[in-house]
């Protein structure tokens, strides 16, 4: 894998963890009505309904900012359970949320490694008022959804496609790092090579495969 000269990253589930800020994206929410199994189903309804908008919005070749996903997919999940609470506010809440993730065991000293090595990048499908700035102390370019008004994975691919106008290298000369479809079929379609990080030791579940699977970034770096 020595022909690669530069390492693209997703954000959040590759190097920070947002699965562990559940329960204080609804705590404030839900007060007297929480619990962790309320919280885990609206949460998974949350995730169904951004998803699902965001598919259609792409379909449609139009651009929603993830402010504007999250508070049309707020407004459902509260209208489905009946939870009365201001949808902006709960969309504050979760982009602190987002903001204060933490940090995988591996991340810290993956970008240390690879940014002594490497052009390094983060691109990511999201505002960038969501993004913790840990990254701001490493030598990394950031790309996100908002910057271009475009998606990972969207017929468009202006993300990707903007990876490699800003480093002028071959798309083979990148290689992308995502835990999400978007991430690898996004990059693939732009010829730049793909790499599942699937920490939850997920089943792939479309035609098209990532070029490399890993667990974890020691792994990956192991293999760079």
């Amino acid at each position: 894998m020595g022909r690669y000269k530069v390492i693209s990253l997703d954000m959040f589930q590759t190097l920070a963890n947002i699965q562990d800020r559940r329960a204080y994206v609804w705590k404030p929410i839900l007060q007297q009505d929480y619990s962790e199994e309320r919280a885990l189903a609206l949460g998974s309804m949350l995730l169904s309904s951004y998803h699902m908008l965001a598919s259609e919005i792409r379909n449609n070749g139009d651009f929603w900012t993830s402010k504007e996903i999250y508070s049309r997919s707020f407004q459902l999940v509260f209208k489905q359970y009946g939870v009365d609470f201001d949808f902006l506010q709960a969309v504050e809440i979760l982009f602190e949320q987002h903001r204060l993730s933490t940090l995988y065991e591996d991340t810290e000293r993956f970008l240390q490694r690879i940014c002594a090595k490497y052009q390094v990048c983060i691109v990511s499908d999201t505002d960038e008022l969501m993004l913790p700035n840990f990254y701001q102390n490493y030598p990394v370019t950031l790309f996100t959804s908002e910057m271009h008004k475009s998606y990972k994975n969207d017929s468009r691919n202006i993300m990707f496609q903007e990876v490699i106008t800003h480093y002028g290298v071959e798309p083979g000369q990148i290689i992308h790092v995502g835990d999400t479809a978007s991430d690898v079929l996004g990059a693939a379609r732009a010829g730049i090579t793909a790499c599942w990080i699937n920490r939850d030791k997920a089943d792939w579940q479309h035609a098209v495969k990532p070029d490399y699977t890993v667990t974890t970034l020691d792994e990956l770096y192991e293999l760079l």
